[in-house]
């Protein structure tokens, strides 16, 4: 196999290969959540997160890890506000230690934490607004789990990426995958 296209298969593995905790719905709505929270700088007295059809679907009844068994998207932004760290992506709640699920139900219980369905323009896609009654912060993920495409704080806009569904990920090299490559590469 050409060095080139051996490069290139590498290069394929390492964008979809990412280490994740648990099932990556919930630990991507936890993600999203924490890095909310470390956008605002305290923990949020407002909670509202706008979500795609499949993160909703695919969260519902999926136990957030490192939670004593709370499943949800409000227990898995919760988490992630309460004591997740944002600086370890999908591995957000690894740390998460027994002592601390007490604190995650009651900031659930104490917190209007509201989810709505998002208007569909994306298949994958975490919207999360957090506030306190002197700051907020917006964090926008669309199309993969951890694609950030929008960071705003107190109005101010930290990060814009542009994003069209599937057009950041359908790069050119992609379409030199056949079976007959991959299982050479494979051997």
């Amino acid at each position: 196999m050409d060095d080139n296209i051996r490069s290139i298969y590498l290069g394929i593995l390492k964008e979809e290969l990412v280490a994740a905790m648990g099932c990556t719905e919930p630990i991507s709505v936890a993600y999203a959540a924490a890095l909310a929270r470390k956008v605002l700088g305290e923990i949020p007295t407002d909670v509202e997160l706008t979500v795609s059809s499949n993160i909703i679907k695919n969260v519902k009844s999926v136990v957030v890890p490192n939670t004593g068994g709370l499943r949800g998207i409000a227990a898995a932004a919760a988490a992630g506000i309460v004591v997740g760290d944002a600086d370890k992506e999908l591995e957000v709640l690894a740390e998460v230690k027994q002592t601390e699920i007490g604190r995650i139900v009651d900031y659930i219980n104490s917190t209007d934490i509201r989810v709505a369905p998002s208007d569909g323009k994306f298949i994958f896609e975490i919207k999360v607004l957090v506030s306190t009654p002197e700051h907020s912060a917006v964090v926008h993920f669309a199309g993969d789990h951890t694609n950030i495409v929008y960071i705003e704080r107190d109005g101010e806009t930290l990060l814009k990426k542009d994003y069209t569904e599937n057009g950041e990920f359908e790069k050119p090299h992609r379409n030199l995958l056949t079976i007959e490559k991959i299982v050479e590469y494979a051997d």
